[in-house]
């Protein structure tokens, strides 16, 4: 017995194949609407596949004797605490050395603001990762400026953040500048390093550099050799504890001894970092 006012629930009409179908498609738009957004939200950005290198792609030596030299003026820009430790420590290392003078910007905190509130401390995050980068950078001699920019939201083209970098660039004063390759990328990409390069490479026309050397890229034609400065290297990336510990030190050092073992092989070596070396003028 119906109660008065309560309407009867119509039946399914129609081939069950086409109610099947139907089914099938609401669950598909749910499922790429939320995939979508953690795409979106997630700072890690694919890009598949790969461009590659133009051929041929001969190396090239970006006049070693002034990159090596004394009083060299090196400047590199990053997207995070730890990115310069985790990438080029070795190559740092090597350009300490030989008497280089090293600057490095630091585009943003660190403190991981990307999370949703309440998931992260972001002003404790900001402090630690200053201080592990300030301890990190006097491992290789250079000094660090911070230009503050949201962690995993890094917008290249915001008017403030971007001349803060171009000031940060030009008063530097380098003859060789530093970066993350914006074009020539692995399949999976942190947008901030991403960013950070592509702002970086795009106002080095307005600084002193001669040359540009990119690095995390697909493309390599300059390799320097770093076999001597894996233990160095190796203890610039445990001062960054609040990032590597652990477990995850232990398989952080395994994939970066791998990746420069496999740079060494494409370049004779037994060790090394490999670049996109760029030539801006004489």
């Amino acid at each position: 017995m119906r109660l008065k006012g309560m309407r009867k629930r119509d039946k399914p009409t129609g081939p069950w194949w086409k109610r099947a179908l139907k089914s099938v498609g609401r669950m598909l738009i749910i499922f790429v609407v939320i995939v979508g957004g953690i795409y979106w939200w997630n700072p890690q950005r694919l890009h598949y596949p790969p461009r590659k290198p133009p051929s041929p792609f001969p190396k090239i030596d970006p006049d070693s004797a002034k990159l090596y030299s004394n009083g060299t003026r090196i400047t590199v820009v990053v997207g995070h605490p730890d990115d310069a430790e985790y990438f080029i420590s070795g190559f740092l290392c090597k350009l300490h050395d030989s008497g280089a003078k090293i600057h490095l910007i630091v585009v943003t905190d660190g403190d991981k603001s990307y999370y949703p509130p309440g998931f992260t401390n972001v002003e404790e995050n900001r402090k630690v990762r200053h201080e592990e980068q300030i301890k990190a950078s006097q491992g290789y001699g250079a000094d660090v400026e911070f230009l503050g920019g949201p962690d995993g939201r890094y917008n290249p083209d915001e008017p403030q953040l971007r001349r803060k970098l171009e000031d940060a660039m030009v008063a530097s004063k380098p003859d060789y500048l530093l970066c993350f390759d914006s074009e020539f990328l692995p399949v999976v990409q942190h947008r901030d390093h991403e960013n950070s390069g592509r702002a970086a490479l795009e106002l080095a026309p307005k600084t002193s550099a001669k040359w540009v050397l990119l690095f995390a890229s697909t493309a390599k034609n300059f390799y320097a050799d770093t076999d001597k400065y894996w233990s160095q290297r190796s203890e610039l990336i445990a001062v960054h504890a609040s990032q590597f510990s652990g477990e995850k030190l232990a398989l952080i050092r395994g994939t970066l001894m791998e990746r420069e073992m496999n740079d060494g092989a494409e370049s004779g070596l037994n060790m090394a970092e490999g670049f996109r070396a760029i030539k801006l003028h004489d």
